[in-house]
């Protein structure tokens, strides 16, 4: 039983690593098309506040830019809801497995 129990942990573990890396890899090039498309949202928006008649139009997609780019910054340096969600199903998982274990142990 224990050799089992000692294969299911490091197979769970390995998989762990391989989400945990392709999760955030993929966070990365996400936060990096953001930025990107921030950017260009904030030219437009600086070509647009420049003339004075569409004012109006550059002041809100310049807000948009900068929503943009704090979203960016937030994918790079904090877990989202989906993966704290996630998280505590694995955990509620991991305890309903161990008591599991130890009524069959027992």
């Amino acid at each position: 039983m224990g050799l089992i129990t000692g294969l299911t942990g490091l197979v769970s573990g390995l998989l762990g690593a391989v989400v945990g890396v392709v999760s955030g890899l993929l966070r990365g090039v996400l936060a990096l098309v953001l930025s990107l498309v921030a950017t260009v949202l904030l030219i437009v928006s600086a070509l647009l506040c420049v003339t004075i008649l569409l004012l109006p139009l550059g002041m809100p997609l310049g807000a948009l830019a900068l929503k943009l780019y704090r979203e960016a910054a937030q994918l790079l340096t904090g877990s989202s809801r989906l993966e704290q969600g996630v998280r505590r199903g694995e955990d509620a998982l991991r305890a309903g497995s161990h008591r599991l274990r130890k009524r069959l142990v027992a």
